[in-house]
């Protein structure tokens, strides 16, 4: 008969964690400690709750000027939605196992919890690719009129919805399942399948491929090609002001402030879910065991804080959300109400947007643009 020594206690009152899946066939229970779960559980509770209140802002403020949304800013609204909802949806099931230490919503629960993540996941990564093909498509050859319909970008962000709940169903009509994660606290697709049976094998290819690398490699393309047709226009923008020294100065912090924003927007969700990918096929070639458990628990947590992240590019990068969230809060004072009463005069300089148009940010008295800029209308 076995007996438990001091050193055993000891280590068990070190580790402090809930009992293994390996020592009482447990998939719900925690791998970690108790110190981590109770760390991870404060964690998610932080971004879940940073998250609502960051996009629920995005949100207000779109709704506030929601007839004056151009079509990238109502795919950004589209963005904030996938954020609050796994934020609402999901962050409370997994928060409330790491505090107690087990998943503890059984298995129905768990395929809740994974459906609701893939489905706002494969939403969010599919509406980023195609903001990122929309503005080059603004950028590279135009529409007619300034930007895209309502309508048709309304389509554009259904089509993104469309798109993720076809690939969360998926594992609900049969083709892989949602398993619990290898430290017991959360659900996901059964990344472990790949290596048991052609039908998890199939869908973990084709999820691979057709949720990550083509949304990946659209928005890599898209966003080189928009600051390659911006570096050939910029010469062109030069060009005519030249003898406007300070309207060039700031032609080219416009043509910064976009090109950061847009560098800020693909980084941050490369930044945020390549670890995870890269884990979760580890996990899949070479199975679960041979993941360490604290790279397995720390790279789907990481890719969760890009729900946190959104909210603040686009509220802290860009000009015209935040001059629109202070103009919600800030009350007329006595010289804007005079700028109003007394439009701007012929002839004066055009106030500057980094959001707005290029063309409608050159002086009106420097003749005709370059071919290259006449086409080009970026937000």
């Amino acid at each position: 008969m076995a007996t438990t020594t001091a050193a055993d206690l000891l280590d068990q009152a070190a580790g402090g964690g809930a009992p293994t899946a390996e020592t009482d066939g447990d998939a719900f229970a925690s791998k970690l400690t108790r110190e981590a779960d109770i760390i991870i559980g404060v964690y998610l509770i932080l971004i879940g709750t940073g998250s609502t209140l960051g996009n629920g802002r995005v949100l207000w403020l779109s709704y506030r000027n929601w007839k004056k949304l151009r079509p990238v800013e109502l795919l950004v609204a589209s963005l904030a939605v996938t954020d609050v909802g796994i934020s609402l949806f999901g962050y409370p099931f997994a928060a409330t196992s790491s505090l107690l230490g087990r998943w503890s919503f059984g298995t129905a629960g768990c395929t809740w919890y994974g459906f609701t993540g893939f489905f706002f996941g494969i939403t969010s990564i599919a509406t980023m690719a195609l903001m990122s093909l929309l503005r080059f498509m603004i950028v590279y050859k135009g529409y007619p009129g300034s930007y895209p319909s309502r309508r048709k970008t309304g389509i554009i962000v259904a089509a993104g919805w469309l798109y993720g709940l076809f690939w969360a169903c998926l594992p609900l009509a049969g083709w892989s399942q949602y398993h619990v994660e290898p430290f017991g606290l959360s659900c996901t697709v059964d990344w472990g399948s790949f290596s048991r049976d052609a039908n998890g094998m199939s869908f973990i290819l084709c999820m691979i491929i057709f949720c990550t690398a083509v949304p990946v490699a659209a928005m890599v393309a898209s966003y080189a090609a928009i600051f390659y047709i911006y570096r050939r226009a910029k010469k062109g923008v030069d060009r005519h002001l030249k003898n406007n020294a300070v309207m060039s100065q700031k032609r080219r912090e416009v043509e910064r402030s976009i090109t950061l924003m847009a560098l800020a927007v693909c980084g941050g969700f490369l930044f945020a879910w390549m670890p995870y990918a890269v884990v979760g096929m580890w996990s899949a070639v070479a199975g679960a065991d041979a993941v360490p458990i604290a790279l397995a628990s720390a790279a789907p947590l990481f890719a969760k804080s890009s729900s946190l992240w959104n909210p603040i590019i686009y509220l802290g990068m860009s000009d015209r959300f935040r001059l629109n969230m202070c103009g919600c809060f800030a009350t007329p004072t006595q010289s804007q109400t005079a700028v109003h009463a007394h439009p701007q005069q012929p002839g004066a300089p055009l106030p500057l947007s980094p959001r707005g148009p290029l063309v409608s940010n050159l002086p009106t008295a420097v003749g005709p643009l370059p071919g290259a800029l006449q086409a080009t209308n970026i937000q």
